[in-house]
């Protein structure tokens, strides 16, 4: 009888281990499923990649809708089609209180942790990264100026304000959270993360990330939204509070900038509590594409179990930051009739720095993630093993290779990311020309655009850059003041 019952957990064993190798094996990655949207992208095919975002958000994974609603929303507003990309955003926004809500509460669920332990790290719901969250407010407040909806640009503006200050709290409590688990599966994170076992590639990849790191920003800050957000109250501004607003915002940038004029101006204008007399022009220019996440591979030290543990397989698959560097460099920003007056723009934010910086701070919650997954994994191939140990050699073979195979199958990272942001945001400033045109050529390419202005006293040339042979669009030209 006893023969009988190891026989039948023997079955039931490698029946599991090959029904959910088979259920794996039916869904795609991430990158699968995006692929067509990049590549249409990526060439410059803006309106079809728009609809294959809108495809993904409707007929993709539930679980990645928010992130397939960022994509939608970006390639919109970079094709000019701005009522698409405040609804496709709408959505991503909804999602985003969906976990968060105003107050930051959010229920884990239980059929998430087990997805993101015993499963791969994709299967979890996409809750957004902060960088994310922050672009996200700034494009729409953006989108919201050039469709002239000042109430809720506003309100855009103070929400990008408040995802700033929520990012410090979402932090704290998810590495609080990431501590506890690590704590359940009796790991000490700090002492795992000096012990001398562990992977030297991957303390070096942490290294190789903290080198990309811009020292002068502070955690979490991202400097274009921070511009954005002063020059619409300095230039916008209703009441003498919103100069203090402004004074704020520009105090910070000329810490991280201290040399550059046009920060420097507007920092005195906004502590004198004036706008500037002369008509102006700002010229936002987005280039190139963010850093995408890659997958890279560590077997674990097995002093996490004994000599004895029969443990197949114990690995982490640890994301990495790729940077993309085919980009255009810089672009010249010169009045139509007039190029001796040209200018060329200067960095305002570097999102290679920013998304590293970010990856930084998060690094011991990921590892932290990533080792406990790996320890529920290494527990059911221990049962699995353990329970065949008095069987014949085929039957602990069959089932060892079951069980390894599994853990190897579900060890994989989570590689999303919103894909569409730019490496760099670069800005200048210029005098409003007196035929209100003006002419944006890429430096050392035959890349150039031209731009018809408004009349009015302050505005906002928004312009993408996909790569240095994709042509330059202009995403909007906004007044940033009513009048």
């Amino acid at each position: 009888m006893k023969r009988k019952q190891r026989t039948i957990a023997i079955f039931s064993t490698i029946f599991f281990c090959v029904f959910f190798l088979f259920l794996i094996g039916c869904f795609s990655t991430h990158y699968d499923r995006t692929e067509n949207f990049s590549f249409l992208w990526k060439v410059g095919d803006l309106r079809n990649a728009e609809l294959e975002a809108a495809r993904l958000a409707r007929e993709g994974p539930k679980r990645d809708r928010m992130l397939y609603y960022l994509e939608q929303g970006a390639v919109a507003r970079m094709h000019g089609n701005t009522a698409n990309s405040i609804s496709a955003l709408q959505g991503a926004s909804r999602e985003y209180d969906r976990w968060y809500g105003p107050h930051l509460y959010t229920q884990t669920r239980l059929t998430e942790e087990f997805l993101s332990t015993l499963g791969s790290a994709e299967s979890k719901p996409y809750k957004s990264r902060i960088y994310e969250r922050v672009m996200l407010r700034t494009y729409q407040a953006h989108n919201y100026l050039l469709a002239k909806d000042y109430g809720r640009a506003r309100a855009e503006i103070f929400k990008t304000r408040q995802a700033i200050e929520d990012t410090k709290d979402i932090w704290s409590k998810e590495l609080s959270a990431a501590r506890e688990m690590s704590k359940k599966k009796q790991v000490d994170l700090t002492s795992t993360l000096n012990a001398k076992g562990l992977p030297s590639a991957l303390r070096e990849e942490g290294k190789t990330i903290n080198a990309l790191i811009t020292p002068e920003i502070p955690k979490f800050i991202n400097p274009a939204s921070l511009y954005f957000e002063a020059l619409y109250f300095l230039h916008g501004a209703t009441q003498r509070e919103d100069f203090t607003k402004a004074e704020y915002s520009l105090r910070i940038l000329s810490s991280i900038y201290p040399q550059n004029q046009w920060i420097e101006e507007d920092y005195r204008a906004a502590k004198a509590g004036t706008r500037p007399t002369e008509k102006t022009v700002y010229v936002f220019f987005e280039t190139g594409r963010a850093p995408v996440r890659v997958e890279k591979r560590f077997d674990l030290p097995l002093f996490f179990f004994s000599s004895t543990s029969r443990v197949p397989y114990l690995g982490i698959a640890f994301p990495s930051l790729r940077l993309n560097d085919q980009y255009l460099k810089d672009v010249k920003v010169f009045p139509s009739n007039d190029q001796s007056k040209a200018v060329t723009t200067k960095l305002l934010a570097d999102m290679d720095g920013i998304v590293a910086q970010e990856f930084n701070e998060y690094f011991d919650i990921e590892l932290s993630k990533a080792i406990t997954g790996a320890l529920s994994k290494g527990g059911l191939q221990y049962l699995a093993t353990n329970s065949v140990r008095s069987e014949n050699d085929l039957a602990r073979a069959t089932v060892g290779a079951g069980a390894g195979m599994l853990a190897h199958a579900t060890t994989r990272a989570d590689l999303r990311s919103w894909s569409t942001l730019p490496k760099q945001v670069r800005f200048c400033k210029i005098q409003s020309p007196r035929d209100l045109k003006l002419t944006l050529s890429g430096v050392g390419t035959n890349l150039s655009t031209s731009v018809n202005l408004e009349n009015k006293q302050t505005q906002l040339v928004w312009i993408r850059s996909i790569s240095a042979f994709t042509p330059l669009r202009i995403v909007g030209v906004c007044p940033l003041s009513q009048n």
